[in-house]
Order: structure tokens, then C-alpha cells, then sequence
């Protein structure tokens, strides 16, 4: 009787936590999306926003999976408001961005302190942000979808390098909002086995 009763107890936790997962998630998801949209500050081809930050906390927060899920969908749908043609790129670029980043900080150097294993994963994750818009420019170039030029191998490389300094501006401000944030956060699995991270 007391085993069903811790079983019952337990799998009520599980739930709770399940949906407490689920509603982080999707709150994370909606905050990507707002902080890409909401300050956008012209950079070339693209804009600077503060979706990074947002992904990078939920990496901490969420962990992998619900950081890809996050920066993913709530980076692609903000792209469908202006910048369309980006959107199926963003949506792997930032989920990239969102899985490596957490895997990294929950799995890399674990145990060691919070604040180096948060700047570690965001800047892998950040590198993940330079080059893979780097190459969907390139080959947005050279499938004619933004520019179309005589040498358009020229232009394509060209466009790949114009976008480097835009990100690292981008993801360089977003990693130093997110370390300043995220170490200090409770991770879900401290709500559901009160462990530190």
C-alpha cells in the first residue's frame, strides 16, 4: 500500500514537472520571438536583436531539447515578419544553436563553476549563430533568392562576409546579457529533485 502510494506521489511529480516543462518551453518560445522582433536594430541584410539571449537563458534553463524547440520556432516565426526567405535557415540555425548550447553547459565541465560553463556554451553557440548565417547568405546568393550579380560566386562569398560582423555583434551582446543572467536561474530539474546544478 505505501509503495502504491509513493508511486502514485511520484507520478504526479513527474507530471508536474512534465507540464511545468511544457509551459516553460512555450514561454521561452514566445520570449525568443518578442525579443527578436522587439528591438531591431538595422545591421546590412539583417537585424540585431536580443533572440540569442532568450535562447542561451533557456539552454541553461530548459536544457537541450527545449532550447532548440524555443530558439528554433520563436526565431523562424519572428523571420516570417519581414524576412521570410530566412525562416526555414533560422529555424535550424537557432535550434542548433539552442541544443548545442545546452548540451554543452549540462553536460561539458560539469560540476565546475556555473559562469564557465555558461560562457563555453554560448560561445560555441554563438560560433553556430556567425557561420550558419554566413552560409545561408552565400547560398541564398548563389540560388539568386538576394542578390543577383555577373560573378556571382564573388557576390555570394562577398554577402557570407558582410554577415559576419553583424552576428558577432548580435551574439556577442545577447552571450554577455545571458551570462550576467542565466547561471544565477534555477534549472527544471532542481524544481523536480531539488539538485543544484
Amino acid at each position: 500500500m505505501k509503495k502504491e502510494v509513493e508511486d502514485s506521489r511520484g507520478e504526479k511529480e513527474k507530471k508536474k514537472v512534465s507540464t511545468l516543462y511544457l509551459v516553460m518551453a512555450a514561454l521561452f518560445t514566445a520570449m525568443t520571438f518578442v525579443g527578436t522582433i522587439l528591438i531591431r536594430i538595422p545591421a546590412g541584410i539583417g537585424y540585431v536583436n536580443f533572440g540569442d539571449a532568450v535562447i542561451m537563458i533557456a539552454s541553461v534553463v530548459l536544457g537541450p531539447i527545449g532550447a532548440a524547440v524555443a530558439g528554433g520556432l520563436g526565431s523562424a516565426f519572428a523571420d516570417l515578419i519581414g524576412f521570410a526567405v530566412y525562416a526555414p535557415f533560422t529555424l535550424v540555425i537557432k535550434a542548433l544553436e539552442g541544443f548545442v548550447c545546452g548540451v554543452v553547459f549540462k553536460s561539458v565541465l560539469k560540476g565546475k563553476n556555473p559562469y564557465l560553463r555558461a560562457l563555453l556554451s554560448f560561445l560555441i553557440g554563438a560560433a553556430i549563430v556567425v557561420v550558419g548565417y554566413a552560409l545561408t547568405d552565400i547560398l541564398l546568393v548563389l540560388f539568386g533568392v538576394i542578390a543577383s550579380d555577373a560573378d556571382i560566386g564573388a557576390a555570394a562569398l562577398l554577402a557570407g562576409a558582410a554577415t559576419i560582423v553583424p552576428s558577432l555583434i548580435q551574439v556577442g551582446i545577447s552571450a554577455a546579457v545571458a551570462l550576467a543572467v542565466s547561471p544565477k536561474l534555477p534549472t527544471l530539474s532542481l524544481l523536480n529533485r531539488n539538485k543544484n546544478r
